[in-house]
């Protein structure tokens, strides 16, 4: 297998990208980061949503696998 991911199938595609979005959701709370998670949800294809709750599950109930960095928010 290479690393190229556009030669995965499609439905492999398409769980890359669920989990893109749970880790972000997570990873925006994380950091108290503003965000909509209806709009997010509502980008997941329907017959992905039950998995995309499991990966935003699995996200939050291990956060301290992930590091975390001092949040300092752009000043405008």
């Amino acid at each position: 297998m290479g690393h190229n991911l556009a030669d995965l199938p499609k439905e492999d595609r398409e769980k890359i990208d669920v989990n893109l979005h749970a880790s972000g959701i997570v990873y925006k709370e994380r950091y108290g980061m503003p965000f909509n998670f209806r709009e997010i949800e509502a980008l997941i294809p329907i017959n992905l949503r039950e998995y995309f709750k499991q990966r935003v599950d699995f996200y939050r109930s291990n956060p301290y696998h992930l590091g975390k960095l001092p949040y300092i928010a752009n000043e405008k």
